[in-house]
Parts: C-alpha cells; structure tokens; sequence
C-alpha cells in the first residue's frame, strides 16, 4: 500500500512501533481527550484505522496525526462566536 517501493512490511511495522511508543511516552492527560466519547467522526475513525492498520502498518502513525489534528481543530470547529 503506502511505500511498498521503498520499505518492507516488517520495517512498517517497526516504525509503527516505534512512532506509537514515542506518543505513549510523551503522552499528557489531554491525549485522553483527543478521542471525546459521544462524537461519531472518533467512533468511525477508530473502527477504520484499527481495520486499516491491519494491512497497512504505516496507518498507525497516520492515526495519530489525524487524531492530534482533529483534537487541535474541534475546538475551532465547535467555537461559539
């Protein structure tokens, strides 16, 4: 899929481990609300990604930068003027 050229399934899924280690470690309370519950985009973002990760190592850090852009846009998104 991504980079199938360039980098073998197992270094994917090397880099995958890695990128999601650094964000487990570096992780603060407000990662927790990077995923709101009651919300439906995180709820079907989440079912996709853990489907696509399975075939596409590479989806995980992709995940990640969606979820941090997602939790830097809603409030943005849901601002009352």
């Amino acid at each position: 899929m991504i980079l199938d050229n360039y980098i073998s399934f197992e270094k994917k899924v090397y880099i995958s481990v890695i990128i999601a280690g650094a964000w487990i470690y570096f992780r603060t309370p407000s990662c927790y609300a990077m995923i709101p519950s009651g919300h439906f985009f995180p709820l079907f973002f989440v079912m996709i990604w853990t489907y696509l990760n399975y075939y596409e190592p590479l989806f995980l850090p992709i995940g990640l930068f969606v979820l941090i852009l997602y939790s830097k846009l809603l409030p943005m998104i849901h601002k009352t003027p």
